[in-house]
């Protein structure tokens, strides 16, 4: 009789603490969910804000701080910021007291491309990147006839001359003309015909040499084209 009673007893606190854990979690579940945290990640000066990603995620999710936690998904918040132009990754975390925490990570540009139909940018990892507000870099520009067939060659010519402190102050802009593909430098009134990207390393090692020996001595207002698309040639025009 002992052993039925205490058995009883075990049983009924068993029933007692399922009741409580599922009456814990439905509250859980209940509670609204409200942004606690957002964190901006940057490799240059930040041009997103707090404010902008709170925006952002209003305008696609209007209903968003009515959501509860059994409404919420974290997954699909990410998505949702990852197609934000200028975010490059997005995590979402939560809480059992519906607090949501958001860390994105800012895109950065490396060159802006115009042509006849878009302007946009090439991130840092060659990707096509949309314009974005409060977004002003100072970038070399592509433009002319270009398409996407064009982007790695433009995005391994930018790297490139990134890694000289040189070209990367001299060249402004780079412009492509049916089969030919011309550099615009910011110092001197000419423009530098390159042909292609083939043998670039070669061709601006002959343009520094041709800056440094001919250039420095007879102006930069002498020549306005100079032609590099021939192996081991310099061509030049003068003005």
């Amino acid at each position: 009789m002992i052993n039925i009673f205490k058995i009883l007893k075990w049983v009924f606190l068993f029933f007692i603490l399922i009741f409580l854990v599922k009456f814990t979690n439905k509250n859980i579940l209940n509670q609204t969910i409200k942004i606690d945290y957002i964190g901006i990640q940057a490799k240059e000066k930040k041009f997103l804000t707090i404010e902008g990603v709170l925006k952002y995620i209003k305008d696609l999710l209007p209903n968003f701080d009515n959501l509860t936690l059994n409404d919420f998904s974290a997954n699909e918040l990410e998505n949702l910021l990852n197609l934000h132009p200028c975010i490059n990754k997005a995590e979402v975390y939560t809480d059992q007291n519906g607090n949501i925490g958001i860390l994105v990570k800012q895109k950065k540009a490396v060159v802006r491309i115009k042509n006849k139909t878009d302007d946009y940018y090439l991130d840092e990892y060659g990707k096509k990147m949309k314009l974005c507000e409060n977004y002003f870099p100072k970038l070399i520009v592509a433009t002319g006839d270009i398409n996407f067939t064009h982007h790695q060659v433009i995005f391994d010519f930018v790297s490139l001359i990134s890694e000289s402190n040189f070209w990367n102050a001299q060249i402004s802009q780079i412009y492509f003309s049916e089969d030919d593909v011309f550099l615009i430098p910011t110092v001197g009134d000419h423009k530098v015909n390159i042909g292609d990207f083939s043998n670039i390393s070669v061709k601006l090692g002959n343009l520094y040499e041709f800056y440094t020996k001919v250039i420095s001595n007879k102006g930069w207002q002498t020549y306005s084209d100079i032609n590099l698309k021939f192996n081991n040639q310099i061509i030049c025009t003068k003005r």
